[in-house]
């Protein structure tokens, strides 16, 4: 067993450390179009797409690092990251050539930006019973239904549509790229009370006419590529979580030496140095875990489990590291010009996205009880 990261690596997150804390973390919650392409040039966009198509073919454990040290400077440029690598992996296994040679490079050079579109307005963890639908009408699918909740509604290029294409049930959903400027798509945009940057909203398709061609795999299996995209973007999710709680501790372990209270620095006062090291050891159980977890990723072994448990571990700690971080900072850490509110407030959102709490622990519950005694099928 090894818990350190190889030089490549080391140096690759000292390059993110840098360029995070330098020109992100100055400028937060605020928001700057050209951080998505410096994210290109850096290769971050690109990590997850073959070499082939123009990106650099990295791995899941770099992803993670890309995740959690970007998260300290904006946590919500992590989407640009998180929603264009779950592209990536669905159109570099199932996508024809032509639909990979048209949008993986363009992912990887930060022109384009991709959405996920699975839940609806009444589906959300039982994504198997959707009811969008996807009509074969010779050489096209005509397309019609909401997809809500859907993170860059208003700003993707395209998404990765799941819909209905035969009967009921997960058997029945087929996953079709969907570029967003076809006649019949209109878009919602939400006012979320965290990541605003990331114009969450709703997707309508109003008969939307796509290319056969854009399916991605068989038809019918769209269920199955969406779920196997969940297990490593889970604990990529953690990782994001964790490097903005570690943010925002960091940050309150230099105020607290600073402040005095009762004639000494509050980190001297054993009522905030322990709250510290409690989420200090929390913290880094959830990181290690998420980084089991693509670490497994990467050698090809089974990590569904593991991914539910940094999932659900990873975003809750960080949330608790958060609000202890406003208190333990007392008035000062409860306005606007502080970090804080607004890292908890996004963090929370990823509590919910990419399956909820009660979800995370049902997936482990399975792995621990065997398929068999799942309450869910």
């Amino acid at each position: 067993m090894d818990f350190t990261f190889s030089d490549d690596d080391e140096l690759f997150r000292q390059t993110l450390r840098q360029w995070s804390t330098e020109r992100l973390l100055p400028n937060f919650p605020g928001y700057d179009p050209a951080w998505s392409r410096e994210l290109a040039e850096l290769g971050v966009t690109g990590l997850r797409v073959p070499a082939e198509y123009g990106g650099s073919g990295g791995t899941f454990v770099q992803l993670g690092i890309a995740g959690e040290e970007i998260s300290r400077g904006c946590f919500d440029l992590n989407y640009w990251i998180q929603l264009n690598t779950i592209a990536v992996e669905l159109l570099a296994r199932r996508a024809n050539e032509d639909v990979k040679r048209r949008w993986l490079p363009a992912i990887a050079s930060g022109e384009a930006n991709m959405a996920f579109g699975l839940t609806e307005p009444s589906v959300g963890s039982d994504a198997a019973n959707l009811t969008c639908r996807a009509v074969r009408e010779g050489d096209e699918f005509v397309i019609s239904g909401e997809k809500a909740s859907i993170s860059f509604a208003g700003i993707a290029d395209a998404c990765v549509v799941f819909a209905r294409t035969g009967g009921e049930g997960a058997r029945g959903i087929s996953s079709i790229l969907v570029p967003l400027d076809l006649a019949g798509v209109s878009r919602q945009v939400y006012d979320s009370m965290g990541s605003e940057i990331t114009k969450r909203g709703s997707l309508f398709f109003d008969e939307v006419r796509v290319p056969t061609t854009n399916l991605l795999g068989e038809e019918g299996t769209g269920f199955i590529g969406a779920m196997t995209s969940f297990d490593f973007n889970r604990a990529f999710i953690a990782l994001c979580c964790v490097g903005a709680a570690q943010q925002s501790l960091d940050e309150t372990i230099e105020f607290t030496k600073q402040r005095h209270t009762f004639g000494k620095p509050l980190a001297r006062h054993e009522g905030i140095a322990f709250q510290v090291a409690e989420h200090q050891a929390l913290l880094h159980s959830a990181r290690l875990l998420a980084y089991e977890t693509l670490d497994r990723a990467d050698r090809g072994l089974e990590h569904t489990t593991q991914g539910a448990m940094a999932k659900w571990l990873g975003p809750k700690l960080s949330a608790e590291a958060i609000h202890a971080c406003i208190l333990m900072n007392g008035w000062p850490g409860y306005g606007r010009d502080a970090p804080h509110d607004q890292r908890l407030r996004s963090v929370i959102g990823l509590e919910i996205g990419d399956g909820t709490p009660e979800i995370m622990k049902g997936i482990i519950a399975r792995g621990t009880f065997g398929r068999e005694f799942t309450p869910y099928r």
